[in-house]
Order: C-alpha cells, then sequence, then structure tokens
C-alpha cells in the first residue's frame, strides 16, 4: 500500500474534525508571530481546504494556498468565493517550491504535513522553503511531536460519522507509520498509511540551523505560554530565516 497518498475518504472524515475554536487559536497565534505590515505576504504550504489561508485573507494578509490534492484545492477556492476573499490557490507539490514564483515574508505548515520524505529530501525542502523567506522571513510549522508518540504506539479506534476507523501507530527508526483501516455496515471500505520523519524539538531546532534558520519559539496548542511537552501531539515552532 502506497504510504501519504490520503484518500478521498480521509479527506472527508478527518478535514471537518478542525474546529473552529482550534482554528481560530491557530490564526491568533499566526498573526501574533507575523504582524503586519512586516509580514504581508504569505504562503500556506499544503493549505488543504484552506481554514487557516482563508481567514489570515480576513485579516489582510496576501495569502498564496498550496496543495497537492485538486479536489482540495478546488473547494478551498468555493469557499474563497463565498466568503468574497482573493485568495491564490495552486495545485503543487510542495517539494518544488522553486517554481513558485516571487519570495514571501513568511510560510506556514499547519497540522503535520512538513516530514513526508526521505531524510535528505525533507533537509532540502526546508532549504527550499528558506530560499523562498525574504530576508528575516519566518517559518512556522506545526507538526507532530516524538516524545508524545514513542509513549502512545498500538491500536485505537473511533467511529467517525458511521464509519469505524482502526489505527495501528509505530515508530521504525526515525519514523511515524499509521496504518488506518476504514469499516462500516458494508464492510471494509479502504485504507490509508500514513508515514513521516518524526522529530524532537531539538533534533528539529539543531536541522533547522543547519538550513539557515534561527529557531525563534516553540509551544504547544498555538498558545506561546505552553511549552511542548510528551503529553501533547504536537508542537508550534517558529523560525526566522538568519
Amino acid at each position: 500500500m502506497p504510504s501519504n497518498t490520503y484518500s478521498s475518504l480521509w479527506f472527508q472524515l478527518f478535514m471537518p474534525l478542525q474546529t473552529e475554536d482550534s482554528t481560530r487559536q491557530d490564526i491568533a497565534f499566526l498573526a501574533l508571530q507575523l504582524p503586519q505590515p512586516r509580514y504581508q505576504r504569505i504562503l500556506d504550504l499544503c493549505c488543504g481546504y484552506g481554514r487557516h489561508a482563508l481567514r489570515l485573507a480576513e485579516l489582510g494578509y496576501q495569502v498564496i494556498g498550496v496543495d497537492r490534492d485538486a479536489d482540495a484545492i478546488a473547494e478551498a477556492k468555493r469557499q474563497a468565493v463565498e466568503a468574497g476573499q482573493d485568495v491564490g490557490y495552486v495545485v503543487g507539490d510542495m517539494r518544488d517550491l522553486d517554481a513558485l514564483p516571487g519570495t514571501f515574508d513568511a510560510i506556514i505548515n499547519m497540522w503535520q504535513s512538513f516530514s513526508y520524505f526521505d531524510d535528505a529530501t525533507n533537509v532540502e525542502l526546508l532549504r527550499q522553503i528558506a530560499r523562498k523567506l525574504t530576508p528575516g522571513g519566518r517559518f512556522i510549522v506545526d507538526m507532530y511531536n516524538r516524545d508524545y508518540f514513542e509513549r502512545h504506539q498500538g491500536d485505537t479506534q473511533q467511529v467517525i460519522n458511521g464509519v469505524i476507523v482502526e489505527s495501528r501507530g509505530y515508530i521504525e527508526g526515525n519514523r511515524w507509520h499509521s496504518l488506518l483501516t476504514y469499516r462500516d455496515e458494508h464492510g471494509e471500505r479502504g485504507e490509508d498509511h500514513m508515514e513521516w520523519q518524526i522529530f524532537t524539538l531539538d533534533e528539529f531546532a539543531a536541522l533547522a540551523g543547519v538550513c539557515g534558520f534561527a529557531p525563534l519559539l516553540a509551544c504547544a496548542w498555538s498558545d506561546e505560554q505552553q511549552t511542548p511537552s510528551p503529553d501533547v501531539a504536537r508542537m508550534q515552532i517558529v523560525l526566522e530565516k538568519c
């Protein structure tokens, strides 16, 4: 089974789970870390349905959203039109940022969408992000914390909109694997296999330094007062281009 393909069923089940409250908290955090007018032109990398891009545009930022999933981009465009906001959405591969015209004051990458690839490709991606930023530009990444997932391996099950989602999660080397199986009253509906290179805060800060960034802040829950913890799955890291 290929990894990181993200089936249409995954989008249908998991994308709506991002609540308005969590999105508002993310946006408040992003706006605080990217004050206008210094940080005006924003790239939302792996934007999905555009829940961050759209709200940043509503605050007056100039936003470009990129995602490889054409259906997600189509939905993001629909929502932008409905909201009367001018957001530039592009179907594209995050590994080819050099193909995008111009530079950005900031790049954001939310909800664990950075480290899909092998170690060398992830390093090159971080270097591309640095190249696309203006001097002093910022990269804000929302990623999984290895310290949490080392403690939370194993099998889980949840029901989302009548679909049983069985998940097996485990760490192999420096990668987290999540094997998802979907079932309903009619039987099995498919599978997804996600895997990422997974970092501790110190590991990612060291990698960022090699790629031309200085770490400014690390937190959890998009709250500057909450430090990354083995008890919280995700951490948000603010980097500034040296």
